[in-house]
């Protein structure tokens, strides 16, 4: 039998800006946030499955200060919506 793998999105926090006074550029003017995955791996023919693993990422408005935005095209559509609600 095949592994197969689920993820869900288990938790979004997201925290304050820590200089809410900076450079529209700069980290520190906007949020950032915090998505805690579940991926479970699962075989039905595998007594030992299914197995379930946390996975932590963390996400800023841009990828350094003055930098690009932070692409988040690939994430779960939960996330997505998040982040376009707290970055527009």
């Amino acid at each position: 039998m095949a592994i197969t793998k689920t993820t869900k999105v288990g938790r979004i926090e997201i925290y304050p800006p820590v200089d809410t006074s900076a450079a529209d550029t700069k980290l520190a003017k906007h949020e950032t946030v915090m998505v805690v995955y579940e991926d479970t791996l699962d075989d039905s023919g595998d007594a030992d499955l299914p197995v379930t693993a946390t996975r932590v990422k963390h996400f800023s408005k841009y990828v350094s200060d003055g930098g690009a935005a932070t692409s988040y095209s690939s994430e779960d559509a939960l996330v997505k919506t998040v982040l376009d609600a707290i970055w527009a």
